[in-house]
């Protein structure tokens, strides 16, 4: 009885342990391939958003990469949530603040978590920092909640003001 006991109270297993192995430990291999992709993939959005020209429509502007229009807008005559996501990134690249705010405001706070990951992911290389842990401190968790919520409303606002006329 006294087992069943110590087991119910004992502290749960290490973060990021699997079979006994620590996943997100110092310098650990799979830890440098996440840092790895977490540094290249933002990395190559912004370099992508610096080669396009930023559309005057305001949407569109992933066509020059020989991408369809959007299906959602065609289809429905309505914005989707992504709707000028690459136009913004495309003028906050160029540090057009306003033409990325009028493409889609989402976009601006995106377009900062991105850059914002290049140098943090670039540290965690460099001093072979643990990734969950490391995410953690920074309350990633909270940030992607964060940034899907405005990313939502936004996309609420930009659906009612055309439903309404506005």
């Amino acid at each position: 009885m006294d087992d069943v006991a110590s087991a119910q109270i004992a502290p749960p297993a290490g973060r990021g342990k699997v079979f006994g192995k620590d996943l997100v430990g110092r310098g650990d291999w799979s830890s440098l391939i996440t840092w790895a992709v977490l540094f290249s993939g933002p990395l190559a959005v912004l370099i992508t958003a610096a080669t396009l020209t930023p559309s005057s429509a305001g949407h569109g502007t992933h066509t020059q990469l020989g991408l369809p229009p959007c299906g959602f807008l065609v289809y429905t005559g309505y914005p989707c949530p992504g709707c000028g996501l690459t136009t913004s990134f495309s003028h906050m690249i160029r540090a057009e603040v306003l033409g990325a705010f009028s493409a889609n405001p989402f976009g601006i706070l995106l377009f900062l978590a991105t850059a914002a990951m290049v140098p943090i992911a670039l540290l965690g290389i460099v001093k072979k920092l643990p990734v969950i842990d490391t995410l953690d401190r920074l309350h990633a968790e909270k940030i992607a909640i964060g940034l899907s919520i405005v990313s939502i409303v936004v996309w609420l606002v930009k659906v009612g003001l055309q439903y309404f006329g506005a």
